[in-house]
């Protein structure tokens, strides 16, 4: 009988030992997720403030092409068109 208790004991004990193990575990895998998450929150916040800053830079490029003198700048620059009595002259590098 003796013999049997200190059997189930140890099994006991090795039981308990086991399921600590692997609460510490899964204690330290969360902190480390937790980490991970926050790294990837500060990512996100900074590449939202740099889209802000885009959106921001193309809607005051948007109203700045919204006036006449703004369409033929956009004429000029993106399409290489000219006005009616200019000459269009190409230099390359």
């Amino acid at each position: 009988m003796n013999k049997t208790r200190l059997v189930r004991e140890i099994l006991v004990t090795m039981v308990t030992c086991l399921a600590i193990f692997h609460a510490c575990k899964s204690i330290y895998g969360s902190i480390e997720h937790q980490f991970f998450l926050h790294k990837q929150t500060i990512a996100l916040k900074a590449g939202h403030s740099q889209a802000q800053e885009v959106n921001k830079e193309l809607r005051e490029g948007l109203s700045n092409y919204r006036s006449s003198s703004g369409i033929e700048r956009l004429a000029r620059e993106r399409l290489n068109l000219s006005g009616a009595d200019e000459i269009i002259v190409r230099i390359s590098k």
